[in-house]
């Protein structure tokens, strides 16, 4: 299966404020290339078929939800940031349905533990 962007439905959580503040910082075009190159990443994880492997450091599973969500902790440095500008977000999968939730979103400095990432999928 291939899954491409526009195939499905991306959301992201009240938990992933961060990503909001950053997207007001940042000019709408290069925010549109960050979410647009974030999203092919992700895609091209999903197609791969293999979505309980880890994508070297970049993806790692981590568990699934109680409604059959793939839960993800994904490394992404935002194109143009360097190091310092990185992030890891927990991300949803919910392959059958063609939806990915960003539950949440940490600077790289403050690498989630498990109990963060038990709090962003709270209710999921």
């Amino acid at each position: 299966m291939h899954f491409m962007p526009g195939d499905g439905k991306w959301q992201v959580g009240g938990n992933a404020s961060l990503l909001i503040e950053l997207r007001q910082q940042m000019p709408p075009d290069e925010y549109q290339a960050n979410k647009q190159a974030l999203q092919e990443f992700l895609c091209g994880y999903f197609s791969s078929g293999e979505c309980s492997n880890a994508q070297g450091s970049s993806i790692s599973p981590m568990k699934a939800t109680a409604k059959g969500g793939k839960v993800l902790k994904v490394r992404w440095a935002m194109p143009g940031s360097g190091k310092s500008g990185s992030l890891r977000l927990v991300v949803v999968a919910y392959c059958e349905e063609r939806r990915v939730y960003i539950a949440q979103a940490f600077r790289r400095r403050d690498d989630p533990t498990d109990d963060d990432i038990n709090e962003a999928l709270n209710g999921l």
